[in-house]
């Protein structure tokens, strides 16, 4: 089975709660709407069999291009999606670096401690959202649209790695893996960005 792990485009942080953090499950914003129409040009031209994306809005909108060009329909897995899937709030790393070294150093030392998340539950869950993946559609091409945390673990369970914040997925990147079963996977690629460059050179998409 070939995975084709897609990160959601860059969500729009500006939507506050009560409290003035960003309100879990954010929407994209405008550059994320355009790194998923680049995305969706650059994978179309590949034979997929299945698109699987967590079933939050940044997942599913970053989606939906790619949904449009092959006139498809999504199969939506819950436990493949971010910390924000429990309902708690959204932060990326850009937010908690902005909130100063010893916030970023905590972060650090225990990312999903940070978040007052029960990190086995959560690796555990994650791990069996892309196991679902196996079980129901073996030897198929599934292009996945996911999360940072999420990829961190899937590609740290096939490397055998310590932690699940190993690597920095862009947003809009792509990372591939292949293999017959969740305990028998490659690692292709990581963070594939090419397909992003007219966007970095600021060229409309």
């Amino acid at each position: 089975m070939r995975l084709i792990l897609v990160r959601h485009g860059k969500p729009d942080s500006g939507h506050t709660n009560a409290s003035g953090r960003v309100a879990g499950n954010p929407p994209l914003a405008e550059i994320g709407h355009r790194q998923a129409t680049h995305v969706a040009d650059f994978l179309a031209r590949e034979p997929i069999d299945l698109i699987v994306h967590s079933g939050l809005d940044r997942a599913a909108q970053t989606a939906r291009p790619l949904l449009d060009r092959l006139q498809g329909s999504a199969t939506v897995i819950d436990a493949i999606g971010e910390i924000d899937r429990y309902g708690g709030d959204y932060a990326n790393t850009e937010i908690v670096k902005a909130r100063g070294k010893a916030e970023w150093a905590r972060f650090l030392s225990d990312p999903l401690a940070y978040f007052d998340i029960d990190a086995d539950r959560f690796v555990s869950e994650t791990l069996g959202g892309f196991d679902e993946i196996f079980a129901s559609h073996h030897r198929k091409t599934a292009v996945i649209f996911t999360h940072g945390f999420p990829i961190n673990i899937l590609l740290s369970h096939a490397l055998g790695l310590t932690g699940i914040a190993n690597f920095v997925p862009d947003y809009g990147s792509i990372t591939r893996l292949t293999g017959g079963a969740l305990d028998r996977l490659s690692v292709v690629s990581i963070n594939e960005t090419a397909h992003l460059a007219p966007i970095r050179q600021g060229e409309p998409a």
